[in-house]
């Protein structure tokens, strides 16, 4: 029996641990240990939108893909302040073209549905524990501390340490699939090749109901997904990016996340100014909450920004602050390999190996690909060597597909990095009036684009194209589900 320390039962690790025990033979089974440093009923958040492939992952790992899916919520609305009746861009799948037969997914993988992440994580735990088919077993423990992974004494295997030295077991593999806080990507790779701050911190409230706390205005352009509103900073100068999104899979569970995307010099900067050092993760403390939501309210204190935008935050019931990092290209990582890892059987997947920002779109997706594909190799290999193999055997697989997830991550981080550098000028620099949704699309400014860049007409002429026909259709905004008055439904003032 091949023995698996999963660090991190996210979405990546549950997938991995699902699928190997669903698909193992009783030939060669798997005994798999799942170490997640959380509590078991923490709140996860908010999830994203699953691209084709993390679709797949996660039914092959035995979770019913609808279930954890928003219906409607593919579906993005971006405004500006100063004309927010009308969305400067509407991306949404038009009822003109599926009456013509066309489907979204035969056109473009992006714009899909969003997702609960607390639902995803509850399907695969009981998908990877449930003892129905399949071989081996899977164990899933909170609240583990894990600081390191060292080779085993005798060279057969790879013992799981916790902070104060304790020992979580000794595995024939161990992945690491704790995130972008990972204690053991240095047991591969050097602090030379660790993450770097983009520069940008997203400011989060969440809130648990906004029909019942928001102007049924903003909710009815929220609608079922996700909404986008620029506007200028305090001092006229910058802009800033109200963001929401809902998240909940059933649509009686009405959360919504909204927030600000805020450029510092520091990862700490906002932390500190609101004495939220040490913070992870989501928080209901009611000071961090009125300090954060404060702050944000702050933000958007321009005379263009109508109150309710304002209100919106003020309505938060839990809070996060995160500070977005993003690992170097694949080539840095490789050229920062540390010296004799090559023959250890530890593997990075999702965010410890590649980390990626939000923005690129690809980050959870990513995960639960590398997730999925290391589960085949690993099936291969337990098949290839009737059950038994060698730590080398091991290692020589781990560090195949380890190229392989490092150099996909390649291209997306390259337009991020592109995106960060506009969407920074965009913060401090740039008027509302040359702002353009567009351009954050593109990741350049119009008058910096040739006119001989096809692929970036391709993507504008797109874009517009969408808008226009969801222009025909009220871009998909229902009339407020709020039971107002006609006063309260109206289009508001700015105060």
């Amino acid at each position: 029996m091949m023995r698996v320390g999963i660090v991190g039962g996210g979405p990546a690790g549950l997938t991995l641990a699902a699928t190997l025990r669903r698909e193992a033979t009783k030939a060669a089974p798997f005994e798999i240990t799942v170490l997640e440093r959380g509590s078991a009923n923490r709140d996860q958040g908010n999830g994203w939108d699953l691209s084709k492939t993390a679709q797949e992952a996660l039914a092959r790992a035995g979770v019913d893909v609808p279930a954890v899916q928003r219906r409607g919520s593919d579906t993005a609305r971006m405004f500006k302040v100063t004309n927010d009746a009308r969305p400067e861009t509407c991306m949404r799948w038009p009822n003109s073209l599926a009456k013509l037969g066309l489907k979204k997914d035969q056109v473009l993988e992006m714009l899909n549905q969003e997702t609960s992440r607390n639902e995803i994580i509850h399907r695969l735990i009981a998908a990877a524990t449930h003892s129905d088919g399949g071989s081996g077993s899977v164990t899933v423990r909170h609240d583990c501390n894990v600081s390191t992974a060292r080779r085993t004494n005798d060279g057969r295997g790879v013992e799981i340490l916790g902070r104060n030295g304790d020992s979580y077991g000794t595995y024939d593999v161990v992945v690491d699939a704790s995130g972008i806080a990972s204690r053991l990507r240095h047991c591969r790779f050097s602090e030379a090749a660790d993450a770097f701050y983009t520069g940008r911190t997203i400011v989060q409230g969440i809130v648990s109901s906004p029909e019942k706390s928001w102007h049924p205005w903003l909710t009815s352009r929220l609608g079922e997904g996700s909404m986008a509103v620029a506007g200028p900073a305090p001092s006229g100068t910058g802009i800033e990016q109200w963001m929401a999104q809902r998240y909940g899979a059933a649509l009686e569970d009405q959360h919504t996340n909204i927030n600000l995307w805020c450029f510092t010099e520091g990862p700490n900067d906002i932390p500190s100014l609101l004495k939220l050092e040490g913070l992870h993760g989501i928080t209901s403390d009611k000071d961090a909450v009125k300090a954060t939501m404060d702050y944000c309210v702050q933000r958007l204190s321009h005379e263009d920004w109508p109150e309710m935008y304002r209100d919106a935050f003020r309505a938060a019931e839990s809070i996060r602050v995160l500070p977005v990092f993003m690992h170097p290209m694949s080539e840095l990582a490789f050229a920062h390999v540390v010296p004799d890892s090559e023959d250890l059987s530890v593997i990075s997947i999702g965010d410890a190996l590649h980390a990626l920002p939000p923005w690129s779109g690809t980050s959870g997706n990513y995960a639960l690909t590398d997730a999925t594909e290391l589960a085949t190799a690993l099936l291969k290999l337990r098949e290839g060597t009737e059950g038994t193999c060698t730590q080398e055997q091991i290692a020589a697989v781990l560090r195949e597909q380890e190229a392989a997830f490092l150099k996909r991550a390649d291209g997306p981080r390259e337009r991020c990095m592109q995106v960060r550098k506009i969407s920074e000028r965009v913060a401090k620099e740039m008027n509302l009036r040359d702002f353009s949704w567009e351009d954050l699309f593109l990741g350049t400014e119009a008058k910096d684009r040739s006119w001989f860049d096809l692929k970036s007409l391709f993507v504008i002429g797109f874009v517009r194209g969408m808008t226009f026909l969801n222009w025909l259709e009220n871009y998909g905004i229902q009339p407020p589900k709020h039971e107002a008055s006609a006063a309260a439904a109206a289009e508001p003032a700015t105060q």
